[in-house]
């Protein structure tokens, strides 16, 4: 059964997502002094797969009683789970760990093009005018934001390609956990995303483990992955995936182009970076570019939620 929110709570839910999903930029940087990039991976999906589980086990009954998973279900859901964490996590933290944050959320910029790109064989969902302004605006602010600030290097090519490839996956995973939203809920598909994201990532880590070792982490190492495991996991896809029962997968992808604008400003305020007053300007041309590619319609989806 689907759940009653009005369009303000959706959009509530999308906003807590990526401010969630923004801080990770930082969380990553910290946690990646302790820790190596797959085990750190690793360690998110399972401490945010634990929280979930507990979680489901409270309010998960009826759903469980009501319809249980087939296997073709739990096929794709293991596809959303190897796209979504396993995939995507791994690449962004190892294209962090080789360039720049700046040129990271430049590359991210790219999700919503992704997205629009890969409807057009998939869900279909129409792309008009203002969208696509939105699209291009948003992108702008984006490419802005490194413009404007100081002591930003390019990184390497190699991590530049990690961090696109991770782009890539996030639009996978958006239009596919959308066609799954229909007959599940959040929680649902979340808990199963990271049991099965855990799972694919364990041999990467056991031969990640070999090659480089296993580092003895600093406390903030600890509490960047504590944040990355519960506050952008188990909480930030959670909330994302619940907005994707209502909200077209091209707009969803619009919003993620405030993700580098959380976490400059966290970056800002929890490692001393400093925010520059172009980046600033850059940051409102994101917001804006969000604004126009979600107004014109009073109906976000095929689904709509009723308001309250």
């Amino acid at each position: 059964m689907q759940p009653r929110s009005s369009l303000t709570g959706v959009y509530a839910a999308l906003a807590g997502a990526t401010f969630a999903f923004g801080l990770s930029f930082v969380a990553i940087k910290v946690s990646l002094r302790g820790f190596e990039p797959l085990l750190g991976a690793f360690l998110r999906f399972a401490l945010a797969g634990a929280v979930l589980y507990v979680a489901w086990l409270v309010f998960g009954g009826a759903e469980r009683k009501a319809k249980r998973a087939s296997r073709s279900e739990l096929a794709r859901l293991a596809l959303l789970g190897l796209v979504s964490l396993t995939v995507y996590i791994s690449l962004e933290n190892l294209g962090i760990a080789r360039t720049s944050a700046g040129v990271a959320a430049v590359l991210a910029g790219a999700i919503p093009v992704f997205v629009i790109a890969l409807n057009s064989f998939t869900l279909r969902e129409p792309t008009g005018a203002r969208q696509w302004a939105g699209v291009l605006l948003s992108f702008a602010g984006i490419v802005g934001l490194v413009a404007f600030g100081a002591g930003i290097d390019g990184g390497t090519l190699l991590g530049n390609l990690l961090v696109l490839g991770a782009s890539l996956a996030v639009a996978v995973y958006t239009l596919m956990a959308r066609r799954l939203m229909v007959d599940r809920s959040a929680l649902y598909v979340t808990t199963y995303q990271h049991f099965f994201g855990a799972l694919f990532i364990v041999p990467a880590v056991v031969v990640e483990a070999l090659v480089a070792g296993v580092r003895t982490p600093e406390p903030a190492a600890v509490g960047g992955v504590v944040y990355l495991g519960i506050a952008a996991s188990a909480v930030g896809y959670m909330l994302f995936n619940y907005t994707l029962r209502y909200v077209e997968a091209s707009k969803v992808s619009v919003f993620t182009n405030l993700v580098p604008v959380v976490g400059i400003a966290g970056a800002y305020l929890l490692l001393g970076e400093r925010f520059s007053l172009g980046q600033a300007i850059a940051a409102l041309v994101v917001g804006a570019g969000v604004w126009l590619a979600n107004s014109g319609s009073r109906c976000p989806g095929p689904t709509c939620p009723p308001t309250s």
